[in-house]
C-alpha cells in the first residue's frame, strides 16, 4: 500500500498556514526588545536624563543608543552586569571631588567597564590613560605594576583630570571632548569657532570627538532605560560583585594570598589587574586589595597590620565598609573619635578611603544596642 503523500502534504500546508496566522504572544503584545525604537522616543527619554551639559537631540545620538539597544543588546547586558562592581567606585571618587555623578557612564563608551583593555595607541584601563598621562596623574606604570588597571587609583586620577578640564573649559560638552582628543585641540577649535559653547564648536572637532558626546548621552540611555527593551543585566559572578577592599603597605604575592585564603588565583589576578606579576610591592601609601567578600574577615587577620592607639577599655571592636562619599571626617563624627584613632586602628597612613574598604573601628560600648 503507498502512503497518501498527497494527503500528507495538504495537512501540513494547513499547520503552516494557521500557525503564520497565529498571535505568537497574547493580547498582540511582542516583547520590549522587539519593539520599534522611534525618533520621538529618543527624545522624549534623553530630555529626562539628567546629564551636566545642553543635550540637543540629533541623528548622531539616536544611531548611538541603537547600537546599544538593538544591535548590540547582548555586548549591552554584559556591560550593565559589570556596572555593578565598578559604578560604586565611580561614585565615590565623583563625590569625593564634587563632580556630576553621571560622568560614571564615561568608562562605558571609553573600555566598556574592562579593566583589563589595551587600545592599539598603548592606552589601558577602564578609563583608558595612555602611559603619559596616567604619570601625569600620579598613576605608576612599569613591568610589575600597572595602576592604569587599578579600578580605585584609576578612578581617582580621571577624575582629577575631569576636574582640571572642567577648571579651563567651564563646559562640560569641551570637557567630554578634551577628555578624547586632548585639551590643545579643543581650544584650536573653539578659536576656529570663536566659540565656547560645545555645539558651536562641534563641527571644528576631529570626527571621533564630534562622537563622543553623542556615544556618552547614549551611554547614559543604556543605563537609564534598558529594562524598557527588554535587556537583562548579565552580572558577574558573586566573587567579583561582592567584596571588600583594604589598604596594604606590606610586600604580599597573591598566591600565597589566594592558598592561604582558599580562593582561586584566577580571581584574585580578576579583581586585582594591576599587579602584573601578581605581586602587591610594599609601599609607604599603600596599595589597594580587593577580595571576595566571604574571605574578608580571614584577609583581614592575616594581611592587615592593625595597631591601636587609644585606650580602647570603654570600647568594642567593630568593622565598617564604606559607601560612596565617605571621609575619614563624617566617619569620626559617627563613631565617636578622631580621624587619627581611624587611622591607626587601621594601619592607614593616609587620609583617604576609598569605596567597599573594610575598616575596624571600636564603638563607644554606650553607643552599642544591646
Amino acid at each position: 500500500m503507498k502512503f497518501p503523500w498527497t494527503i500528507f502534504v495538504v495537512a501540513i500546508l494547513l499547520v503552516v498556514a494557521q500557525t503564520a496566522n497565529a498571535t505568537p504572544y497574547p493580547n498582540n503584545e511582542t516583547p520590549a526588545r522587539t519593539l520599534r525604537l522611534t525618533d520621538e522616543m529618543i527624545r522624549t527619554r534623553v530630555a529626562q536624563l539628567d546629564l551636566p551639559f545642553d543635550v540637543r537631540s540629533s541623528s548622531l545620538i539616536h544611531s548611538a543608543i541603537r547600537r546599544y539597544v538593538v544591535e548590540g543588546q547582548r555586548d549591552s547586558e554584559y556591560i550593565l552586569g559589570r556596572s555593578g562592581m565598578y559604578f560604586p567606585v565611580f561614585e565615590h571618587y565623583l563625590r569625593v571631588y564634587g563632580l556630576p555623578e553621571s560622568l560614571k557612564y564615561l568608562p562605558i563608551i571609553e573600555s566598556s567597564l574592562r579593566p583589563g583593555v589595551k587600545s592599539p595607541m598603548g592606552a589601558a584601563g577602564l578609563w583608558q590613560f595612555i602611559p603619559s598621562t596616567g604619570r601625569l596623574y600620579g598613576l605608576t606604570v612599569n613591568g610589575q605594576l600597572d595602576e592604569r588597571l587599578d579600578s580605585h587609583k584609576a578612578t581617582e586620577a580621571a577624575v582629577q583630570m575631569l576636574a582640571s578640564l572642567y577648571a579651563q573649559f567651564k563646559d562640560w560638552g569641551l570637557v567630554l571632548a578634551a577628555y578624547n582628543c586632548g585639551p590643545g585641540r579643543v581650544r584650536q577649535a573653539m578659536r576656529e569657532a570663536n566659540s565656547s559653547n560645545f555645539w558651536k564648536v562641534k563641527d571644528y572637532l576631529p570626527a571621533e570627538s564630534q562622537h563622543y558626546l553623542p556615544r556618552f548621552v547614549a551611554a547614559a540611555y543604556l543605563v537609564n532605560y534598558y529594562d524598557a527593551h527588554g535587556l537583562q543585566p548579565e552580572y558577574p559572578s558573586q566573587e567579583f560583585m561582592n567584596t571588600r577592599t583594604f589598604r596594604v603597605h606590606q610586600s604580599l604575592h597573591l598566591s600565597a594570598v589566594a592558598r592561604q585564603l582558599g580562593v582561586g588565583y584566577k580571581t584574585l589576578t580578576y579583581l586585582n589587574p594591576s599587579y602584573l606579576q601578581g605581586l602587591v610591592p610594599a609601599s609607604e601609601t599603600g596599595h589597594f586589595v580587593t577580595v571576595p567578600d566571604r574571605v574578608a574577615m580571614a584577609f583581614a587577620t592575616n594581611f592587615l597590620q592593625i595597631k591601636g592607639s587609644v585606650d580602647l577599655s570603654s570600647r568594642q571592636a567593630s568593622q565598617y565598609v564604606t559607601v560612596p562619599g565617605d571621609n575619614l571626617d563624617t566617619l569620626a563624627i559617627l563613631f565617636q573619635c578622631t580621624p587619627e584613632d581611624i587611622m591607626a586602628w587601621n594601619g592607614l597612613r593616609e587620609r583617604q578611603l576609598t569605596v567597599n574598604q573594610t575598616l575596624v573601628v571600636y564603638l563607644q560600648r554606650s553607643s552599642i544596642r544591646p
